[in-house]
């Protein structure tokens, strides 16, 4: 790799970086840990229309929920429970 040029990761690598920090926001703020889509792309060093691509993507699946008035997206209820399994979900952390 030139130094300076990034490449373009692949839809799973940003998948697992998404899901990775939207994980990381439930652990610390529960089911009010939405996330600005726009500091998302920048932090997966991506376009904004990937990222709507990947998070539409991941609503259909249930495990995100996209809030277009603020521009956020967080994990659903279902989807923490599915990604951290009975061993790591709080439910203090449900609504």
């Amino acid at each position: 790799m030139i130094l300076g040029v990034h490449r373009e990761r692949s839809g799973s690598e940003l998948v697992f970086s998404l899901l990775r920090a939207l994980m990381l926001g439930y652990r610390l703020w529960g089911v009010e840990s939405g996330l600005q889509l726009t500091e998302l792309a920048a932090l997966m060093r991506t376009t904004d229309t990937r990222l709507v691509g990947l998070v539409i993507y991941l609503a259909t699946e249930g495990l995100v929920v996209l809030d277009n008035a603020a521009g956020t997206v967080r994990l659903t209820e279902q989807g923490a429970r599915n990604l951290f399994g009975q061993a790591g979900w709080h439910p203090r952390c449900a609504s």
